[in-house]
């Protein structure tokens, strides 16, 4: 019996489909000089745990493959976003924050900046790097873009807050706490927010508060989660973290080996989720009643985030930072 999560999960459609038609932006180089050449300037010089970590996840590579035609300098925000997003992640997930208040005063200094655009201090480091980033994305995006891209850092950076306190008080949650918490703790409510500014459309509020748009991000959110869980699940056992293989044994009694067969099975019904969801979207009463630009939106957004599941499994088939489950990269 095996915890060889790959094998459990067959290829996805959404694999398919994104190796069927994978492209990469004939700028990726430039994406990728430019874009270590900003981080420096604005993050700082990485220490050698950070650059690390870096290398096992290529954010150039990435979204220059999610977006193969995308302006150049659009691509180098999004991989400096990227890369900080995982370095922040690892802070909390290695528990580097002296404190929850320490994490929690970050989160307050995230928020202003959030709503400015500005940093308080010019000093390298991550939010000198985020403030620089909003500074060339928020001129181009509405207030209601704004507002909900703000919520959703946000939503995610207490999840972060309440996991680690979590960790440190030795409380375990619930599987439906541990999903809803998780949500937000994966960043891709973020990723989906920034597909719009990166194809240079934006979706509607009618159609962004719908009921079939949010089971899509939902069942799509939930794809991805439970595949990194699957796919990280002996690098963060050994760093002392909980993910949904622990809280899976832990509330049906099963073994390791039967709670990933039972995570590829909850994987596979969120699969049919999320396709009935496409369909269920474009037959919606908010989708045939919005404009032709409104829906041209969706299609683009909606096309946009399938191949980038697609990417994203197949990333964590083929990256370093979880091929090798020893390591805490």
């Amino acid at each position: 019996m095996s915890t060889d999560w790959a094998a459990k999960i067959p290829n996805l459609p959404f694999e398919d489909s994104y190796i069927e038609s994978s492209l990469i932006n004939p700028f990726r180089e430039q994406v990728d000089e430019k874009s270590r050449s900003l981080r420096t300037q604005w993050f700082g010089t990485p220490t050698a745990t950070e650059e690390e970590r870096l290398r096992g996840i290529d954010c150039a590579k990435i979204v220059c493959q999610i977006f193969p035609d995308s302006d150049p300098d659009d691509l180098v925000i999004l991989t400096i976003l990227c890369e900080c997003s995982f370095l922040l992640d690892d802070r909390v997930g290695f528990d580097e924050y002296d404190s929850p208040e320490d994490l929690q005063s970050h989160i307050s200094r995230f928020d202003r900046i959030l709503e400015t655009g500005r940093a308080e201090t010019p000093e390298p480091g991550l939010e000198t790097a985020l403030a620089e980033c909003l500074q060339r994305i928020y001129p181009r995006q509405s207030h209601s873009w704004r507002r909900r891209m703000r919520q959703n850092f946000l939503d995610c950076s207490f999840a972060m807050a309440i996991e680690l306190d979590n960790r440190r008080e030795g409380h375990f949650p619930g599987l439906q706490e541990y999903i809803s918490m998780r949500r937000n703790t994966v960043a891709l409510y973020i990723f989906l927010d920034l597909v719009e500014f990166m194809q240079r459309t934006e979706l509607s509020d009618a159609l962004y508060d719908s009921t079939e748009m949010c089971d899509l991000r939902e069942s799509w959110v939930d794809i991805a989660a439970w595949v990194n869980d699957m796919a990280s699940y002996h690098k963060e056992d050994a760093a002392g973290e909980v993910n949904l293989i622990h809280v899976i044994r832990a509330e049906k009694g099963l073994t390791l080996v039967a709670a990933f067969d039972e995570v590829a099975r909850m994987i596979e019904s969120r699969v049919t989720d999320y396709i009935e969801a496409e369909h269920s979207l474009k037959a919606s009463s908010a989708y045939r009643h919005s404009t032709d630009s409104e829906r041209d939106a969706v299609d683009i957004v909606v096309q946009t985030v399938r191949n980038g599941l697609g990417m994203y499994v197949r990333l964590h088939r083929e990256s370093p930072r979880y091929a090798n489950q020893d390591s805490r990269v």
